[in-house]
């Protein structure tokens, strides 16, 4: 059983009076809180007379027996509990005498709903409300598997996270920093395999990296984690998170990353580790397939896991974890897509997930991504955001593929890839905003033609797909390359260009194209960010190469800004 908080509490309210007299209850001790397993339990001395005034003592009981080693103001309710009845006897005790007292009774403790039922047996999991935790002072000294296969650690005395109580009684775990657990022996079956994470949480604080688990640790022996995969938040702005997956130490796999927003609802992420001969990297956010990754690299000497902090270079600043969470699992095999699905399928249906059901889909090269965005030289990625979170509408997710060095070709590969997001359609509006150009320009006028053509070939292109698009007017810049951009955003801007993609009213395609110019984009009434030359020396939305947006350069281009106009043209209105 569990005790948080004092054993001794001054009386509250009452006076200290002359001759002395001895303490006398008027008022039983009560206790607040849900009687239900994995609830905490809260006492009040009730009412005293008697000088001097008294302090008081507590001790909590299960069905009238006194819990041993529970003597604080709280009391986490554990499955020892479940099915009798709870009181607390508070002693109080001054220089004139004691006396005690006893709550009445709470109703019988239920038991919490139990964890959801998962489709595929995994190596571990750890889940708040129904492992066996030990905590001190407040924080998860250890923490029993629920597979029976390997429990936690704290990281160090006191390092263990926050052990909390959300609004709705479920119970997770506070990483703030600084904090991490590690697991207790070796996972079994993770070296030189596959691995599959998945986590319930939510990212409660912006910070520039936010690990939430890695293969290898420390404590184990592993100082450096040589190949493991992890799955991370990253928050490089109070409204952009980033969850990526790592494919080994030092270097995270280019396809994989997604946006979200801290402090938003729950949220349920899933990364499952593989080759690329038996289906690359897939990352799940909230029950939808977000991407396939097509270079991992599998775990092959760590020993271990962390929750919280990574295993390599864990001294650095940045990285340590800073979430919330409910639950975590790990699978010792490379899911197969089916069985991922299902995974990510009955963790959103146990927490009530929100649904999404639109997303917009960001193509293109470093304009696109942003350098602003990048972690640790990794290029690529996702930026997501789920119903509501940010400046997003509700029922809208974004992704961001554009990749540094992107080309029409590079393109074309990821929109024919098996696992492309071509094929990752949601049940609502499916748009894709593209902007390419700067790495592959030969003339505006073949620029044209790979890009009609990437739009419209019989079968492969994009608006056969069913996919909406909106041309993005590649952005002002200060390069040498302006010249020829304004070209190609002449031809793009010409009434041809509808037709030579049938879009033209009547045409096959008519109204899923249209050319959306980001100088239309405001921050503030008339204040234009994407326009001119000069524009593109404001660090506020450009890093320092004039070229490439910051992170709120980034996320002005996705949502619009200020204007309105911009956000209807886009169709995120």
């Amino acid at each position: 059983m569990i005790q948080i908080g004092p054993a001794l509490v001054p009386r509250q309210g009452g006076a200290a009076g002359g001759g002395g007299s001895a303490p006398v209850n008027s008022v039983l001790p009560g206790v607040a809180g849900a009687a239900v397993q994995g609830q905490t339990l809260t006492a009040t001395p009730g009412t005293w007379s008697g000088s001097p005034a008294p302090a008081f003592a507590f001790q909590w009981r299960r069905g009238g027996t006194a819990i041993p080693g529970a003597t604080g103001t709280s009391l986490v309710l554990a499955a020892a509990d479940v099915g009798t009845v709870i009181t607390v006897t508070v002693t109080a005790t001054s220089s004139a005498g004691s006396a005690a007292a006893t709550s009445a009774p709470t109703g019988p403790v239920t038991a919490a709903a139990a964890p959801a039922s998962l489709p595929v047996t995994p190596a571990a999991r750890w889940h708040p409300g129904f492992s066996t935790v030990t905590e001190s002072a407040g924080r998860v000294v250890s923490a029993s598997d629920l597979q029976g296969l390997a429990g936690l650690t704290e990281g160090g005395p006191g390092l263990g996270p926050r052990a909390l109580t959300d609004a709705q009684g479920r119970r997770f775990w506070r990483f703030e920093g600084a904090q991490f657990l590690n697991v207790a022996g070796t996972l079994a079956g993770l070296s030189n395999r596959a691995v599959a994470v998945f986590m319930v949480g939510r990212a409660h604080r912006a910070a520039a990296l936010n690990p939430m688990f890695s293969l290898g640790n420390v404590a184990a022996g592993t100082t450096v984690n040589t190949a493991g995969p992890s799955l991370d938040v990253a928050t490089l702005s109070s409204s952009a998170p980033f969850l990526r997956s790592h494919a080994r130490a030092g270097s995270l796999d280019a396809a994989n990353g997604m946006w979200m927003v801290p402090g938003s609802q729950m949220q349920v992420l899933g990364a499952v580790s593989r080759t690329t001969a038996n289906g690359g990297t897939r990352l799940w956010l909230n029950g939808r397939f977000a991407d396939a990754g097509q270079n991992t690299v599998l775990a092959s000497s760590a020993t271990g896991a962390e929750i919280g902090r990574h295993a390599f270079n864990p001294g650095a600043s940045g990285n340590w974890g800073q979430f919330d969470l409910y639950e975590m699992i790990v699978y010792s095999t490379g899911l197969t897509n089916a069985e991922g699905q299902a995974v990510a399928d009955a963790l959103v249906a146990a927490y009530a997930i929100p649904a999404v059901t639109n997303q917009l889909v960001l193509e293109g090269d470093s304009i696109t991504q942003g350098t602003g965005l990048v972690i640790g030289g990794a290029s690529g990625g996702m930026v997501l955001s789920e119903p509501g979170a940010g400046r997003l509408p509700a029922g809208w997710r974004v992704v961001n593929m554009g990749t540094a060095g992107a080309t029409v070709a590079t393109l074309t590969t990821r929109r024919d890839a098996a696992n492309g997001w071509a094929s990752m359609t949601l049940p609502g509006q499916n748009v894709v905003a593209f902007e390419i150009g700067r790495n592959d320009f030969g003339t505006a006028a073949a620029h044209y033609a790979n890009v009609t053509a990437w739009l419209n070939t019989a079968t492969t292109g994009v608006l056969q797909r069913g996919w909406t698009v909106r041309q993005m007017a590649n952005i002002a810049s200060s390069s040498v390359l302006q010249p020829q951009i304004e070209a190609y955003r002449a031809l793009i801007r010409n009434a041809q260009y509808l037709t030579d993609t049938q879009t033209n009213a009547g045409g096959a395609f008519a109204g899923r194209l249209s050319v959306v110019s980001t100088d239309l984009i405001e921050d503030g009434p008339g204040n234009p960010v994407f326009l001119t030359s000069a524009d593109a020396a404001d660090t506020t939305y450009y890093v320092g190469d004039n070229t490439h947006p910051t992170v709120l350069g980034a996320l002005l281009r996705i949502t619009g800004g200020s204007t309105p106009a911009y956000a209807v043209a886009a169709g995120l209105a």
